[in-house]
């Protein structure tokens, strides 16, 4: 039984919704592009093709609509953990907590949230 640590709920974009990461603390200049799979106040779950990402990895986001509307960007976090999908492409999940968002940010993820998104189910 896996033990939920979250503090705030997550939820399930209900549109293809993409985020454009950069490594700020390892590899400034690389930037990856992953699909967000379900987002909450406190961070967001990715589905990347890179390679495994080490735990307290350091991020700057920029989260993409569809249409190539920018939704949020500058977002920083670190990521929490990250695994292989077992499945037939090599992909994987990963899961980011933000850290130090302004409040603009937060009313942009909050439009998001309430905008863009469904709940997940239990």
């Amino acid at each position: 039984m896996t033990v939920e640590r979250r503090k705030h709920q997550r939820f399930n974009l209900v549109r293809d919704t993409v985020a454009a990461a950069s490594m700020t603390s390892s590899a400034p200049d690389c930037v990856m592009a992953a699909r967000v799979t379900n987002i909450g106040r406190g961070g967001l779950a990715l589905a990347h093709y890179n390679c495994k990402l080490p735990q307290r990895t350091s991020l700057e986001l920029a989260i993409v609509l569809p249409g190539k509307t920018l939704a949020i960007r500058n977002l920083t976090g670190e990521t929490i953990w990250d695994e292989d999908t077992q499945s037939q492409l090599p992909t994987r999940r990963c899961g980011v907590r933000f850290c130090s968002l302004t409040d603009d940010q937060k009313a942009s993820l909050k439009y998001l949230i309430r905008n863009c998104t469904a709940a997940l189910e239990s």
